[in-house]
């Protein structure tokens, strides 16, 4: 079985980012949320600010962003129609059924791709857009409790990140892989 981290990994690029700045492109009223957006992003990713923090100030901005979109489930369709090309070849030339996408990024938001892709087994970030809170973070240990509360026995042979931010995810592999750009490599556990 092969488990793939989604953003950056298989997908060209931040999706959460991606569909932020083409709902922005759509709606002029979410432009004065892209900064911050992107702050907290990079923050993230170099690991600079806690899972609570992300949640935090990620419900902060989620509730602003989902007051000016009147219809998410189209944007989401209407994103991808536009995005799905920036799916990385390597992804579209080894996928197998049995794949697993183990993301950070919002279920709402790759349900979609992984349905266009053929991909039924989906573990991400949960989101109740009614209350706008974060119900569960899909990152660090949260990935590794998420994967085997649904797959209590599985055996990952082989995982694919862009980020030492999934090494609780690569320890449990047999082989792990760092993903940059188009260049894939074998990571090597200490």
């Amino acid at each position: 079985m092969n488990v793939y981290d989604f953003d950056n990994t298989i997908y060209n690029g931040e999706s959460s980012l991606d569909f932020f700045l083409f709902c922005a492109g759509k709606n002029k009223k979410v432009i004065r949320y892209i900064f911050p957006v992107i702050i907290v992003l990079i923050k993230y990713k170099m690991c600079r600010i806690t899972s609570e923090e992300l949640i935090s100030k990620g419900e902060k901005y989620m509730e602003k962003f989902l007051s000016c979109l009147s219809s998410p489930d189209l944007m989401i369709k209407e994103f991808w129609n536009k995005h799905q090309h920036k799916i990385k070849d390597f992804y579209l030339k080894i996928k197998q059924p049995d794949d697993i996408i183990i993301s950070a990024s919002s279920s709402i938001i790759l349900e979609e791709i992984c349905k266009r892709l053929g991909i039924k087994h989906l573990l991400a970030s949960s989101i109740d857009f009614e209350n706008h809170k974060i119900k569960y973070l899909c990152y660090g240990e949260n990935k590794v409790s998420l994967f085997k509360k649904f797959f209590p026995d599985a055996v990952i042979d082989n995982f694919y990140s862009d980020s030492l931010n999934d090494l609780p995810m690569m320890k449990l592999a047999k082989k792990s892989y760092i993903v940059k750009g188009n260049k894939i490599r074998e990571y090597t556990k200490i």
